[in-house]
């Protein structure tokens, strides 16, 4: 009898646990460069997780319950993000991972996240080695973990839509410049390489330090002697910050190439008003003029929460991001791991850039957005209009020495 007792006790204590289990409260901890020299980015992502946590919760939240977010600040400092993530895992508990930001952050991150082996969905660290020789990048060392899941383009095809934008705009001539870190670095040889494949002549490729990673902001060497070869593009790779002092200095020189086109993460929201802006062209994954039903809708319910436009594409990033989050935690019915991977694995899911779905990439199973992603902007009289592709376009493409 009482061996008979002890077992109904335990049967009863391990569906208390499981149905416990079952019905807590899920949380994502969040990564992301909410201070620092990549704050406006980190702000963006934020305002992309509040709207898609406000309306995942309204729709009855994640198992039941609503969904619960954590922030943790990277400073898009690679020390300080390890420390980050590591207090996630150790203090706070929790079980998936968003956000991301920095390829030098997600290098740097990559043996904890070895370590812990959470459920990873990430949407920054674009690095590949892909078509680079004796470089392994964030694909190859992560890409092939049954937990990690990459949002964002890799950086090559980051590179394959610059390219063919480059080629598309009648330019021969490329001056490249190049942030020095794993970003820039391993991006500008891809870069080169996929424009000489195109017929495009790289005539320079010189690197400068990013104000990110401690720069002074000072890249009048670079640019001057990007100004020497005389290049029909200036083409620069570089982060948000870096914005300002590079399109400034550009113009401070006299420098009036017939393309000006950078692809940093993000744009300064305000920049648009400055005179420099002026025909400057950008790689960018969003537009809030995108003229498709999911980018209208998405546009209207972001305006209406934080009363402005989402002018930096991260938002609709990381507003994607959590969405197959929520569906897929409901689908799996469970938080269980290998539950909710399958899960991630089958669903489509919808984006203010479209459906989507983890597909296969050059190495990992797991790749969500892909070149097709990619728009490309020009500041036209202060506004931003899609020039590229032409199916999307809001107005044509202008040259930089024709509106001098």
């Amino acid at each position: 009898m009482k061996r008979i007792r002890s077992v109904f006790v335990l049967v009863f204590v391990a569906a208390a646990v499981l149905l416990s289990t079952a019905t807590a409260q899920v949380t994502i901890g969040i990564l992301s460069p909410l201070t620092g020299g990549a704050a406006g980015t980190g702000q963006a992502q934020k305002e992309g997780f509040e709207l898609a946590l406000k309306e995942i919760n309204a729709a009855g939240g994640v198992l039941g319950k609503p969904l619960k977010l954590i922030y943790a600040d990277t400073q898009a400092n690679p020390k300080v993000a390890v420390a980050a993530f590591e207090k996630l895992m150790t203090e706070d508990n929790v079980q998936f991972i968003g956000g991301g930001y920095s390829s030098g952050v997600t290098l740097a991150l990559v043996e904890s996240f070895k370590t812990f082996q959470p459920l990873v969905s990430w949407i920054g660290g674009a690095v590949s080695g892909v078509g680079i020789d004796n470089f392994q990048g964030i694909e190859e060392l992560l890409g092939n973990e049954p937990w990690f899941f990459h949002v964002h383009p890799w950086d090559y095809q980051n590179t394959e839509a610059s390219t063919q934008f480059i080629a598309d705009s009648g330019v021969k001539t490329v001056a490249l410049l190049h942030e020095d870190s794993a970003f820039g670095g391993p991006g500008s040889q891809a870069a080169q390489k996929l424009l000489e494949d195109a017929g495009l002549n790289v005539v320079l490729n010189e690197a400068f330090k990013s104000t990110l990673f401690g720069g002074t902001g000072d890249f009048r060497a670079a640019i001057s002697k990007a100004a020497a070869t005389k290049a029909d593009m200036l083409y620069w790779i570089g982060y948000d910050s870096d914005v300002v002092p590079m399109i400034s200095q550009i113009r401070e020189l006299n420098y009036t190439p017939q393309q000006i086109f950078g692809a940093p993460p993000g744009w300064p929201s305000d920049f648009a008003k400055a005179p420099e802006a002026q025909c400057v062209t950008g790689l960018i994954g969003f537009m809030p003029n995108l003229p498709t039903p999911e980018a209208m809708a998405f546009t209207k319910s972001f305006e209406a929460m934080f009363d402005k436009a989402p002018d930096n594409y991260m938002s609709a990033l990381a507003y994607a991001q959590l969405w197959s989050y929520a569906d897929s935690i409901n689908k799996a019915g469970t938080t269980d791991q290998a539950a909710v991977i399958k899960a991630m694995e089958s669903l489509t899911f919808k984006s203010p850039m479209g459906p989507w779905k983890f597909h296969d990439s050059q190495i990992t199973h797991h790749q969500g957005f892909g070149a097709d992603m990619w728009l490309v902007f020009q500041y036209q009289n202060g506004v931003r209009q899609i020039v590229w592709p032409t199916a999307k376009a809001t107005a044509p493409l202008q040259s930089c020495q024709a509106s001098r």
